[in-house]
């Protein structure tokens, strides 16, 4: 609650759930219910109203999702809130979870119920920082339940946190015992802290073992007398207690804008025609074959899925998004899928003015558990607002293997310090077997949801941190080195080389940092940029990645280059150590000149290069799809793409996406094998 109050919010109410009279402790996997005796002097201590409901429901629904059951203790969290929000028109509600996914996604269910935005400042907190910030800032709490190997009834119950910092440290790092007790091994109770006007005094208790184990023994403290009385002359400023410099978010974004070389603040023009012909033509070649095959692993694309009909010229752009999900319901029908298997989506729109507008459409179609997705803003031919791509999942795989290849979504809507809630219906990463499908991170301040100032530079910089902490909060210990495909878009070609300068910096960082991989034995995937019209917020920059759970120490990784009439070509792979994904990114350079234009030659040289890199891969990996970028106005590019003016050049048509890229870069295309990934540049997956 003091972080709520220091990020700006009006704590209006306290609410509370209850054990029926007779209970101490609950079987309960969401509530502390050990103290409950005192709980009503908080509305004294606080001088605010309190809400009480006796818990009547079970935990029922214990899996990683929750759905709306009324015999859950749960419904009985909503029917409290339910009833502050009637009496006192709250907005917010604040969430103490630090690790648990399991309380803040039936919190979030239940907020999301009733309207309600959860506030979860802690999550993802360092434990032991979290600790040392609560002592400092003068919160008085006991420790009035212990279950954990290490803590004994005898000694530690009615301990404060101040007595026991030190010897919860040394239990975390002996038996990994969490300092804070988010595992449950222990629960306190506050007496005091700069929000109460009043300090509440225990004048009797008794202690009561629940469980004698040896090992790890489970008590509490039962409260019998209390009272509460004043604080006397005490300051109960908050803001001499927490300082305006203790918001995690601003303290790291102070940090990397100390490291901030200056850029160039010089604006391009963001406008580019789509008028031009060759426009239409390589979006209707895109669509000649909208679905890539399935893979082994159960892994297909559908794209060029667009709501544009030159029989319904004018529709808006929500009509064109429910005509765009239809018709790729009908896609998924014929596939015998549906569109939770989508784990992760494309959305390219004309105008980012229409973010807002689609995912009010959009939203309706995901509910719980949505695909991770990346939206940018793309020259889409005449008359078309949005365009979906969408990575499918499906494997009827035996019963003792499926829960490997199981889809894992993590989907925070939390304001937080931690990184972004979701600015619309997606999910900040997907998890399947081993991939993780990140969605599109831009630079936004986590507790406050607005982008962080500075510019290009500080943007990127935080926009890496968001996915770092995304990568470790899916997958204990993922990080950086695990990625195999990164994506940057940016708005200006001045942040290319800024942007891979930064990328290049902290994978260098993550080496040192890891004590297992060095710099020399792991390998990420390449890196990706590519100049777009316009982003989310105004964003000047978007990473999106693809990572792998994988041992990047062995990791198999290829670089060819080729000095071809009149450029140059790059290809660099990475094939995941257990074989399962790799990506190919080759890319086509040509001089400045107007006149330098692709030859036979050239196209024949890029078709040897690809099928090279492909040699150099697991023999059942084959590409699963493509994504071309090129520069824009190129024509010769546009039909090469197309496949209409080189025969030669055979593509997959699954991905075809047009944006100005960097100055001398002609022609990137970025090829998926999932598993296996590729960039001509392409992505890749193995059947």
């Amino acid at each position: 609650m003091m972080q709520c109050v220091a990020a700006g919010h009006q704590i209006v109410a306290l609410a509370n759930l209850r054990p029926a009279t007779d209970k101490d402790e609950l079987d309960s996997y969401m509530y502390q219910t050990v103290g409950h005796q005192a709980i009503d002097l908080y509305a004294e201590a606080m001088d605010l109203p309190l809400y009480r409901r006796t818990i009547e429901g079970a935990s029922l629904e214990i899996g990683r999702e929750y759905c709306k059951n009324e015999g859950d203790e749960v419904e009985d969290l909503y029917h409290l809130l339910k009833l502050v929000k009637e009496k006192q028109a709250v907005e917010a509600v604040s969430v103490g979870a630090i690790l648990s996914d399991y309380q803040r996604v039936r919190v979030e269910n239940v907020c999301k119920r009733l309207s309600l935005q959860p506030l979860a400042y802690l999550w993802h907190r360092n434990q032991e920082v979290l600790l040392r910030e609560m002592i400092s800032s003068q919160i008085h709490a006991l420790i009035i339940k212990v279950a954990a190997f290490g803590l004994d009834p005898d000694k530690h119950l009615g301990k404060t946190l101040g007595e026991m910092e030190m010897y919860l440290t040394q239990l975390s790092k002996k038996y990994g015992v969490h300092v804070c007790g988010e595992g449950g091994e222990y629960e306190t109770f506050t007496l005091d802290c700069p929000l109460f006007k009043k300090k509440i005094v225990i004048d009797s208790m008794e202690a009561v073992v629940h469980s004698a184990d040896a090992f790890a023994p489970v008590g509490y403290l039962r409260f019998l007398n209390m009272h509460v009385e004043d604080k006397g002359e005490q300051n109960n400023s908050l803001d001499s207690i927490v300082p305006a410099d203790a918001c995690p978010c601003l303290n790291y974004i102070q940090s990397i804008t100390e490291n901030a070389e200056e850029v160039s603040t010089i604006e391009e023009s963001r406008e580019l025609t789509t008028s031009n012909a060759h426009f239409k033509d390589l979006w209707d070649c895109g669509r000649l074959c909208p679905c890539s095959g399935r893979t082994k692993l159960g892994y297909q694309w559908i794209c060029g899925i667009s709501g544009f009909s030159i029989h319904c010229e004018g529709a808006s752009v929500e009509d064109q998004t429910r005509k765009a999900f239809l018709l790729l319901q009908d896609k998924l029908e014929e596939q015998g899928l549906q569109l939770t298997n989508v784990v992760l989506v494309h959305l390219y729109v004309r105008s980012m003015a229409d973010f807002s507008a689609v995912n009010s459409v959009y939203q309706a179609y995901f509910n719980v558990n949505p695909p991770s997705r990346v939206c940018v803003e793309a020259p889409l031919s005449d008359g078309e607002l949005l365009q979906i791509d969408c990575l499918l999942h499906h494997w009827e795989a035996p019963e003792d293997n499926n829960a490997f290849y199981q889809k894992q979504a993590m989907h925070v809507q939390s304001l937080s310090h931690w990184a972004p809630a979701n600015i619309g219906p997606y999910s900040q990463s997907v998890k399947v077997g081993e991939t993780v499908f990140c969605a599109g991170q831009i630079g936004l301040v986590p507790c406050t949801m607005k982008l962080v100032k500075g510019g290009a530079q500080i943007e990127a910089s935080l926009s890496v941190g968001h996915v770092e902490k995304v990568l470790d909060a899916m997958s204990s210990g993922l990080t950086l080195n695990h990625v195999l495909l990164a994506h940057c878009y940016v708005t200006s070609k001045m942040a290319v080389s800024l942007v891979r300068k930064l990328w290049e910096s902290r994978l260098k960082d993550q080496c040192g940092e890891d004590e297992v991989y060095g710099e020399e034995d792991q390998k990420s995937g390449p890196l990706v940029v590519s100049v777009i019209p316009r982003l989310p917020r105004d964003a000047a920059v978007e990473f999106h990645i693809i990572a792998v759970t994988d041992d990047p120490r062995h990791r198999k990784s290829f670089y060819i280059t080729k000095d071809v009439a009149p450029g140059i070509i790059e290809c660099e792979v990475v094939e995941a150590s257990s074989s399962s994904s790799a990506t190919i990114s080759l890319s086509l350079s040509l001089p400045l000149s107007p006149c330098a234009t692709i030859q036979e030659e050239t196209v024949q040289s890029l078709v040897c290069t690809f099928q090279e890199s492909l040699e150099k891969l697991d023999s059942n990996t084959s590409p699963l799809c493509f994504r071309a970028f090129y520069k824009h106005g190129r024509s010769d590019a546009a039909q090469l793409v197309a496949g209409k003016s080189h025969p030669s050049l055979t593509l997959f048509p699954n991905i075809l996406f047009f944006v100005q890229t960097y100055t001398n870069i002609f022609l990137i295309f970025s090829s998926i094998f999932i598993p296996m990934n590729t960039h001509l540049k392409a992505e890749m997956i193995k059947s």
